[in-house]
């Protein structure tokens, strides 16, 4: 497992680089308190379990900043012979933003002048917060995807009409360069949950997978209604599509950690590592952060589960 001595530690995503997995997570020292103040750290491994640390490689800006609030969850990829780094600035403050780092070899990373990239836009996301307690607006944890020489990305977001606690969807942008993006309208997505945390979406054999995390308070309450007792604290989840681009749907509650796994992982992100398929999330632990050992999973036709 990963742990980083001394620091909690925050959502985490993944680059399969050859033969080496690359590890970026958000931590602050444990004598902060947790969520309130990430940096984004560093780490490698050559099999999903044992873990060099390569410490902090982008730090929040200063307080005015659009990431000096608490900067938070991202994505990597390799696109026109860089590296970038998407990342949340500010992901529970006023103002939350999509920002972007650069790099030339998975080590030293370097903000882009022109950030942030993209924000809420009002004509497709809502950009008043109305359902306490987490009453800020979303527009976070962006992964990104090539598609046919473009990079797009999905973040948490709302959409701006139907029952508030239905709202939750993907928020879409796209880009030729990296630098210049254009927000656009969100797939279509079963309005189940008022936020689908740390989005990522693959295609396997076939079908497209959304996977998002939520706690059971996220969801609606028709259906919280209908899996009275059958969600976890704090689990993931899977959608269906017929695109990477969806509709996206839920098949039966959708969740992927069976009910009675003993650790509660969260952000969990799927890793693809020779041949084989893995789910990797963060378990908060006042005694130490830490994040699981790879976790074996399987794509079926409704959904993702534990092999």
């Amino acid at each position: 497992m990963l742990i980083h001595p001394g620091n909690y530690i925050g959502d985490t995503w993944y680059y399969v680089d050859n033969d080496t997995i690359h590890c970026f997570y958000l931590t602050c020292p444990n004598t902060i308190e947790r969520h309130t103040s990430w940096d984004i750290a560093h780490a490698t491994s050559a099999n999903l379990t044992d873990w060099t640390l390569h410490g902090v490689i982008l730090r929040k800006g200063e307080p005015d900043a659009y990431d000096g609030r608490c900067p938070a969850t991202g994505s990597v990829i390799r696109f026109k012979d860089r590296y970038w780094l998407a990342y949340t600035g500010n992901w529970n403050g006023p103002q939350p933003v999509a920002a972007m780092a650069v790099s030339d070899d998975l080590f030293n990373w370097e903000k882009l002048p022109n950030n942030p990239v993209t924000q809420i836009d009002p004509a497709y996301y809502d950009d008043t917060p109305r359902r306490p307690p987490r009453d800020w607006l979303h527009w976070r944890d962006p992964f990104l995807f090539e598609y046919e020489g473009a990079v797009y990305h999905y973040v948490c977001a709302n959409k701006n009409n139907g029952p508030i606690d239905e709202r939750g969807t993907l928020g879409l942008a796209k880009t030729t360069d990296m630098l210049n993006w254009e927000v656009l309208r969100p797939p279509q997505v079963d309005p189940v949950c008022t936020e689908l945390e740390c989005p990522q979406v693959h295609h396997v054999d076939g079908r497209c997978y959304l996977i998002f995390s939520a706690m059971p308070d996220f969801f609606s309450t028709a259906f919280q209604q209908r899996y009275s007792g059958q969600l976890r604290t704090f689990s993931s989840y899977a959608m269906v599509g017929e695109s990477l681009f969806g509709p996206f749907h839920i098949h039966g509650s959708g969740q992927i950690i069976p009910f009675d796994f003993p650790l509660t992982p969260y952000a969990n992100q799927i890793v693809f590592w020779q041949g084989q398929t893995y789910m990797l999330g963060t378990v908060w632990n006042d005694e130490q952060d830490f994040i699981t050992d790879p976790i074996s999973v399987e794509f079926t036709e409704m959904g993702i589960k534990f092999k």
